[in-house]
């Protein structure tokens, strides 16, 4: 068994114009015995997104449990808040945008684990 906290995870913060917090949890390049999943979190403040991208292998889903705001997918635009899921398969493009007034806290995940890695080396720099 493993349990991670957000607290305890390092953080990488990155620059405008997609500022934001982010934490590895749980990945393969971090413990023991983990395989095939890797988590972490995103802390996006208000007014600010992330960069609109893709992972070409991993599917990734988005658990929101603070804040609220827009989910881009492949150019469609959907209403996001606290308790969504957002499943994003690979290749897709995605991006979420905060356009509440709190900060979005959500966490996402990998299968297979590796999107976390750019992340990871983050934390070396």
């Amino acid at each position: 068994m493993i349990v991670a906290k957000s607290e305890d995870a390092p953080s990488v913060f990155t620059a405008e114009p997609h500022k934001r917090e982010l934490k590895v949890l749980i990945s393969p390049m971090l413990q023991e015995g983990v395989e095939r999943i890797s988590v972490g979190m995103t802390i996006l403040p208000p007014g600010n997104s992330t960069s609109n991208h893709s992972h070409e292998s991993e599917i990734e889903a988005w658990l929101i449990i603070q804040g609220t705001g827009k989910a881009v997918i492949d150019e469609k635009i959907i209403d996001v808040g606290p308790e969504s899921v957002i499943f994003i398969t690979p290749d897709s493009k995605h991006q979420l945008i905060n356009t509440g007034n709190d900060e979005i806290r959500m966490f996402w995940v990998y299968s297979p684990p590796g999107g976390e890695k750019a992340v990871l080396d983050g934390l070396q720099k």
